[in-house]
């Protein structure tokens, strides 16, 4: 590489530091690859203790769960991550490109991440019950907070998520049509991360406890209105 900086007026010189230019391109390309397997094996090591954790809890949805976790990670259409290594309780991280790049939502998370300087996403939580699919998993914006006339404490007003039905029970088609969800519902980022993570940081535990709760009355909510007044005529999605 000395040959190249030094004889780059030359054409072999030129030569030498495309070769260079080449070669650092590599190691680039090698080290992001093995970031890459890293993290992937990370993720995976985390799937195996939270497999061995549920099955030994005799979890009846533990093998359904985790072919839907390996066919999310192989697809790379989502990144998930578990809590505390629990195959019921997942983090699911939407970027602005989950989203149609027209909407309100996808806008101002690119909005957020260029002013962070960082990528920032929309997390969903996801609580997966022990027999699922045929109980519903509880699905909500955990942050940061979204303002929609369809999103309620978190909760998301989408027919499939209030009437679970265990064909539904695709996860990776379950988030795609939350992602379509709430770009189409008008959604709007209310307020920024920053806070959020420090307010969440401060009693990180106790402030998911209440926004679970929140979300599974505001499902209970939504459920008895929907029940009484059906989908149609109440403008339901």
């Amino acid at each position: 590489s000395s040959s190249a900086r030094s004889g780059s007026g030359s054409g072999s010189g030129s030569g030498s530091a495309g070769s260079s230019s080449s070669a650092n391109y590599t190691a680039d390309e090698a080290e992001e690859e093995a970031e890459a397997e890293a993290f992937a094996e990370a993720r995976f090591a985390s799937i195996e203790r939270a497999f061995a954790a549920a099955k030994a809890k005799g979890v009846q949805s533990s093998t359904r769960l985790v072919k839907e976790l390996r066919a999310l990670f192989m697809a790379g259409t989502f990144e998930v991550e578990l809590i505390d290594d629990s195959l019921l309780v997942w983090e699911v991280a939407l970027h602005d490109w989950a989203f149609d790049p027209s909407s309100p939502l996808s806008k101002d998370l690119e909005a957020l991440s260029e002013a962070a300087g960082d990528l920032v996403p929309l997390i969903l939580r996801v609580h997966f019950s022990a027999d699922f699919p045929f109980s519903p998993p509880l699905v909500y914006v955990a942050r940061p907070t979204v303002r929609s006339e369809y999103v309620f404490d978190g909760a998301l007003c989408m027919e499939m998520l209030v009437d679970w039905q265990p064909q539904y029970g695709n996860v990776e088609s379950m988030l795609v049509q939350i992602s379509a969800f709430l770009a189409h519902s008008g959604a709007r980022v209310e307020t920024a991360c920053k806070g959020e993570a420090a307010a969440a940081g401060a009693d990180g535990e106790a402030a998911a406890t209440a926004a679970r709760d929140s979300a599974r009355r505001a499902y209970e909510k939504l459920k008895a209105f929907h029940d009484k007044k059906g989908w149609a005529s109440a403008g339901g999605r």
